[in-house]
């Protein structure tokens, strides 16, 4: 099992991913020789009190999206359906934070595949001020955010380190 990883933004508000959607997106890392990307979509809260952003579940790989050993495509069926149902559950209360995916390398830095597809996604209209995107590699999880309105995205610089499939402190 994994803590839940917390990573500080500039604005000094909070990005937390919470213990279960870490476990899930952990499963995926990419270890063995054959292993292929996965990835997902973010959901969760912004916490009024503080306007943190809490990651409360991911959507894992559809049989439908497109996986290769350095290619992940998110098909947008399973994916809005699976959302539908957990907006539905949390009675409206949950938002698409952004995306997730792996990497077959330990360190992952986003290819520019990755951030053109970032830049589409910040094209579209949302009801956040902010998305996120992980990527998981071998040995850490880096995260970047971006704003829609501006279209900038920057990397988060306080990493999470992953050894033994467990994330340290």
């Amino acid at each position: 099992m994994t803590h839940e990883m917390v990573f500080l933004l500039p604005n000094e508000k909070r990005f937390v991913i919470r213990r279960d959607p870490l476990d899930k997106m952990l499963q995926y890392k990419q270890l063995n020789r054959y292993d292929k990307e996965a990835g997902g979509i973010l959901i969760g809260r912004i916490l009024l009190e503080n306007g943190n952003f809490i990651v409360d579940d991911v959507s894992e790989p559809m049989k439908q999206d497109i996986r290769t050993r350095i290619t992940f495509k998110r098909a947008p069926n399973g994916h809005q359906e699976y959302f539908d149902q957990k907006w539905a559950e949390s009675q409206g209360r949950c938002f698409y934070l952004g995306e997730w995916h792996t990497h077959p390398e330990p360190v992952p830095n986003p290819s520019p595949v990755d951030i053109l597809g970032w830049k589409r996604i910040m094209s579209l209209e949302h009801e956040v001020e902010t998305l996120f995107f992980i990527i998981i590699g071998q040995r850490q999880i880096n995260v970047w955010f971006g704003n829609p309105i501006n279209k900038e995205i920057k990397q988060i610089h306080i990493k999470g380190e992953i050894s033994d499939g467990k994330e340290k402190s």
